[in-house]
């Protein structure tokens, strides 16, 4: 451990160079490779890499909207997940926001759709998606308004209603349109729903 504390404080050197970060990103544990995603000296590709298990610490990189300045295309040889889980991050800057929802891989979309400060236009553009998957990722959001969780009741795909199924908080008009959803697989789940909060609300009659 002593060794591991003692390594990491080295990584947070600025003399290191591109290349010994890039075999500390390789070699060392994952305290090590942490720091290495938050150095200044790290290269782009080696960011790309630990953005999958590091983002925060990739997104904190100092070097990173340089970078980005440098390579325009800096994004497009990152692993997908890398990338994904950059979106999702709470300070995600509007600059990658942009950039996921712009992406033809819908995948980019989902994570968006996670992001816990979209602007009202983003959730807007996001809820009226034409591929079910990044509905269901807004419909899962449990700070959304009102009115979408109305729209979003009649979504053509039961996959996205399913998701609303599942929620805890819905309206009761919201609800009532759900019991008499066309799909079994939803009414299924309203009830077990119902089911699962009367065995855990406490009876109130009992002394």
């Amino acid at each position: 451990m002593a060794d591991e504390t003692e390594l990491s404080r080295r990584v947070l050197t600025a003399e290191l160079t591109a290349a010994q970060l890039t075999l500390l990103a390789e070699q060392s544990p994952p305290e090590v490779r942490a720091a290495v995603a938050a150095h200044p000296n790290t290269s782009a590709a080696v960011l790309g890499r630990l953005a999958t298990d590091y983002p925060a610490e990739v997104l904190s990189n100092p070097a990173l909207s340089l970078l980005r300045l440098a390579h325009p295309g800096l994004l497009e040889g990152w692993p997908v997940d890398a990338v994904s889980n950059l979106v999702a991050q709470p300070q995600a800057p509007d600059w990658l926001r942009r950039y996921a929802l712009a992406h033809p891989d819908a995948r980019f979309q989902v994570a968006v759709a996670g992001h816990p400060e979209l602007s009202a236009t983003e959730l807007e553009l996001l809820a009226r998606h034409p591929i079910w998957q990044v509905r269901a990722r807004v419909a899962a959001r449990t700070d959304l308004p009102p009115q979408w969780l109305a729209t979003l009741v009649s979504d053509p795909d039961y996959g996205v209603r399913l998701v609303l199924a599942a929620r805890a908080d819905l309206p009761t008009p919201v609800l009532e349109i759900l019991e008499k959803d066309s799909s079994l697989l939803i009414r299924q789940a309203l009830t077990q729903r119902h089911q699962l909060l009367s065995w855990w609300l406490p009876d109130i009659e009992l002394k």
